[in-house]
C-alpha cells in the first residue's frame, strides 16, 4: 500500500513525506533505494490545514546478512510504501533461531514474533528498568522461561519472593498461551530455592556462607556498620591472635582487649552471629550453580544491611569459583538493583564493589547479569553503561527518565516523551537493532506472582461498582485466618478437574519452627488426626498417640535426646556428653526404659520400635508457609482434645523454637 511521497530535504538518517493513505506512528514503511529495499520508521506525525506530514527516521537494509545504511539520502519524490512483514524481521532481525528468545509480538504486527539474541544477553548483559506496577518482573519471567528451557545456569536474587512462582503453571492462561503456540508449564525441578532465613521464607533450603579463607580485611567489609579507626585498631589487634577467623574465637579475643572501643565491635559480630548466615559447612558453589537449576536467594524479610553482606559474599565466591572453571558459566538476575549497586551519590553498598567488577569482566569469564530496577536514577551509571541490551518499560519520574536517556543509545527525545505513556504489558527494547523496538511482551507460561498485596477483596467485573459501601461490604465477606494454602489455586483446581464442584475443607494446624544441630526445619502437626502431616498438599500423616507415653524430666530429656543420636548403646557411650555421674545417668537410663522411651536387650539399649519413626523428624519437614489471608470454606474440622499434648510429646524428641497455629486448606 502506498503511504505517500518523499517532501522536503533528505538525509542519510532521516526524511519527511506527505501522507496519501492511513499512516501512523511508529509504523514502518520501506522505500527503493539503488536496488534495495530499505526500512523506516515514522517518528512523528504532523498536520496543518494543507496535508499530513510523516517525519521518518531510516533504519537500513539487508545485505550479505548484515545491516546496512545509507551512504546517499533518499530521493524526494519517492514512493513510501506500507512494509511487508518479511521485510520488517528480516532488517530487525527478528527472525527466529536456536539461540533466540520468544519474548513477545511487535506492537501494531502481530504476526511478527520478537526474538532477542540470547548471546547478547548472556554475555554482554541486560538491564529491565520501570516504575513500580509496570510489569518488570513478568518481562524477566518470560525471559526467565526461555533460559530454563534451554538449561542455561541461573542464579536470581530475589529480596521479595516474587520468583518462586515459576514453580507453577500458568493454568488460567491456557486460551491465550494457545495464541503463541505454548502450553502452561511449571518448572518446580528446576528450581531450587535458598534463604538466610527459614523461619520467615519456610519452603526454601538454608542458605549458609562460607567462612573459609576468610581475610581480616574481608571480614572488616562484611561487618554491616562502618568502624572507627580506634574500632579498627582494636580488631586488627584481636585478628592478629588468631589463626583460624570464626566469630566465636574473634568474641572470645575481643573480650580480653583492654579498650572500650571493644564492646562496639562485640555487639556488631554478635548481631551477625545471631543472624545464622555464615558456617564452617556453607552452602557449596556446584550445589547452587548447576547445568538446568536455577537458584533463587530469597532475601524476603531479610534486613537490607544484611542482604547486601549476603550478595557481595555469594557473588563473589561464585565469581571466583567460575574464575578457576569450578562451576560452570550462569547468569545473574539481579532485583531491586539500587540496592545492591547504587549510583554513588547515594551511597555505598557492601555489594558495589564486587557487581561493578562483575559488569566489567564478566563476560569474560562467561557470566552475565541483568539488572533489575524501578529507580533508575539510583542504579551505578557504569554499571548501566557496560549493558548491550535494555528493556525498558513506563517510567515517569523525571530523573529516571534523564538517567534513561543518558545510558542508553538510540533514545532521543521523542522516545523519551513515548517511555511515559507505554502501557502495561508493552515494553520498549533496545539493543537488538539501533531503532528502539515495542513489544507486546507474551504471555507467561508460569503463575504470575507479582502482583500487589491488596487488603480489599477484587471487585466484580462491574467496573461501576466502586462505591464505598460496595468496597466495605466486600472487604466483610470471608475470614481472615491463618493458612497454608496449596500450590495449585482453587481457580486452577476446578479448571483441572473441567469444571467439577470442588470444596475448601480447613484442617486446623500446628506450625513447629525446629532445630536439629545447626538447621532449622519446620513439621506440620494435623490436630484433628493427630498426624505428623507428611503432604501439605493431600493432608496425608503418620499417626501421633501420645497417651501411652509419661512426661520426662528435664535431665530425663536431655539423655533421651543423646539416646536419638545412637542405634544401639550402652550408659557409658553417654558418660562423657552427658555432664552426669555415672550412676545417675544408669538411673536415668533405666527409668527412660521403664516408661516405654527405650527398650533393653541385655546390657544395652535402644529406642523403642514404637518411636524410631519419630527419630528423623526433619525427613518429613514441611516446605509450606503460613500466612494471613481471607477464605471462603465449606468446612472447618474441629481441634482434638488431646492436640496440645502432641508439641509436648514432639519436644522429647528435638528441640522446638517456635509454635504457631494455622489452618491447611484442602480442595476435594
Amino acid at each position: 500500500m502506498i503511504l505517500g511521497h518523499i517532501i522536503g530535504k533528505t538525509t542519510t538518517k532521516e526524511f519527511k513525506f506527505a501522507v496519501e493513505g492511513a499512516a501512523k506512528k511508529f509504523q514502518y514503511v520501506q522505500f527503493l533505494h539503488e536496488d534495495n529495499c530499505v526500512l523506516a520508521q515514522i517518528t512523528e506525525i504532523e498536520r496543518d490545514a494543507h496535508q499530513t506530514t510523516a517525519h521518518c527516521r531510516i533504519i537500513g537494509y539487508r545485505d550479505d546478512y548484515k545491516l546496512k545504511t545509507l551512504k546517499t539520502p533518499p530521493v524526494p519524490s519517492i514512493e513510501i510504501l506500507e512494509a511487508e512483514q518479511e521485510i520488517i524481521k528480516s532488517v530487525l532481525g527478528l527472525i527466529a533461531s536456536k539461540n533466540s528468545a520468544f519474548f513477545g509480538t511487535l506492537e501494531g504486527y502481530t504476526g511478527i514474533n520478537v526474538n532477542l539474541d540470547l548471546n547478547k544477553i548472556l554475555t554482554k548483559h541486560l538491564a529491565i528498568l520501570a516504575k513500580s506496577g509496570s510489569g518488570k518482573s513478568y518481562a524477566c519471567s518470560v525471559l526467565l522461561e526461555e533460559l530454563m528451557d534451554r538449561k542455561i545456569p541461573l542464579l536470581i536474587i530475589d529480596p521479595h519472593g516474587e520468583y518462586s512462582t515459576l514453580k507453577y503453571p500458568n493454568i488460567q492462561d491456557k486460551e491465550t498461551l494457545e495464541k503463541y503456540n505454548l502450553k502452561p508449564k511449571g518448572y518446580i525441578k528446576e528450581i531450587h530455592e535458598y534463604s538466610p532465613d527459614t523461619i520467615v521464607n519456610t519452603d526454601c533450603k538454608p542458605l549458609k556462607l562460607s567462612m573459609r579463607d576468610l581475610t581480616p580485611n574481608e571480614l572488616i567489609h562484611l561487618l554491616p556498620a562502618k568502624l572507627s579507626n580506634a574500632q579498627l585498631g582494636c580488631l586488627y589487634s584481636s585478628l592478629k591472635e588468631l589463626d583460624i577467623i570464626d566469630f566465636d574465637s574473634l568474641i572470645l579475643q575481643l573480650e580480653q582487649e583492654e579498650n572500650n572501643a571493644k564492646w562496639t565491635l562485640i555487639h556488631i559480630l554478635e548481631y551477625v552471629k545471631k543472624s545464622n548466615i555464615f558456617s564452617t559447612s556453607p552452602t557449596l558453589p556446584s550445589e547452587l550453580i548447576q547445568p538446568g537449576r536455577a537458584t533463587i536467594i530469597n532475601l524476603k524479610g531479610i534486613p537490607e544491611e544484611v542482604s547486601q553482606v549476603v550478595v557481595y559474599k555469594l557473588v563473589k565466591d561464585l565469581f571466583n569459583e567460575r574464575k578457576k572453571g569450578n562451576v560452570p558459566p550462569f547468569f545473574l538476575v539481579l532485583e531491586e538493583s539500587h540496592n545492591f549497586i547504587p549510583e554513588r551519590s547515594f551511597g555505598e553498598s557492601k555489594s558495589s564493589g564486587i557487581l561493578r567488577q562483575i559488569f566489567a569482566e564478566g563476560r569474560k569469564f562467561g557470566l552475565g547479569a541483568c539488572l533489575i530496577s524501578q529507580r533508575p536514577s539510583r542504579v551505578e551509571k557504569n554499571a548501566l553503561s557496560q549493558v548491550t541490551t535494555q528493556i525498558i518499560l513506563k517510567v515517569t519520574n523525571p530523573n529516571d527518565l534523564k538517567a534513561i536517556s543518558n545510558s542508553v543509545e538510540g533514545i532521543t527525545s521523542d522516545t523519551e516523551k513515548e517511555i511515559q505513556n507505554i502501557p502495561i504489558g508493552t515494553a520498549m527494547v533496545v539493543g537488538v537493532v539501533d531503532t528502539p523496538l515495542f513489544v507486546n511482551v507474551r504471555t507467561r507460561k508460569t503463575k504470575h506472582g507479582g502482583e500487589a498485596v491488596t487488603m480489599l477483596d477484587k471487585e466484580s467485573d462491574n467496573e461501576e461498582s466502586t462505591d464505598f459501601l460496595d468496597a466495605q461490604e466486600n472487604y466483610e465477606e470471608g475470614e481472615l485466618l491463618s493458612l497454608i494454602k496449596p500450590s495449585i489455586s482453587l481457580e486452577d483446581k476446578k479448571i483441572m478437574s473441567d469444571n467439577k464442584e470442588i470444596s475448601t475443607t480447613l484442617i486446623p494446624c500446628t506450625f513447629l519452627t525446629c532445630k536439629d544441630e545447626e538447621d532449622e526445619f519446620y513439621i506440620l502437626i494435623n490436630n484433628n488426626k493427630m498426624e505428623l502431616i507428611t503432604d501439605s498438599e493431600t493432608a496425608e500423616g503418620i499417626p501421633i498417640r501420645v497417651s501411652t507415653l509419661p512426661q520426662l524430666s528435664s535431665q530425663q530429656k536431655k539423655i533421651f535426646s543423646l539416646s536419638l543420636k545412637l542405634n544401639k548403646f550402652k550408659p557409658a557411650e553417654l558418660f562423657a556428653k552427658s555432664g552426669l555421674q555415672f550412676s545417675d545417668l544408669f538411673d536415668i537410663v533405666n527409668v527412660l526404659a521403664s516408661k516405654g522411651f527405650l527398650e533393653k536387650d541385655g546390657d544395652a539399649y535402644s529406642i523403642a520400635p514404637k518411636l524410631s519413626q519419630f527419630r528423623t523428624l526433619n525427613n518429613h519437614a514441611c516446605y509450606a508457609k503460613p500466612d494471613f489471608a481471607k477464605i471462603h470454606y465449606d468446612k472447618k474440622l474441629e481441634k482434638h482434645e488431646n492436640a496440645d499434648k502432641v508439641v509436648e510429646f514432639l519436644g522429647n524428641f528435638i528441640e522446638i523454637i517456635d509454635i504457631k497455629e494455622c489452618f491447611l486448606v484442602l480442595y476435594e
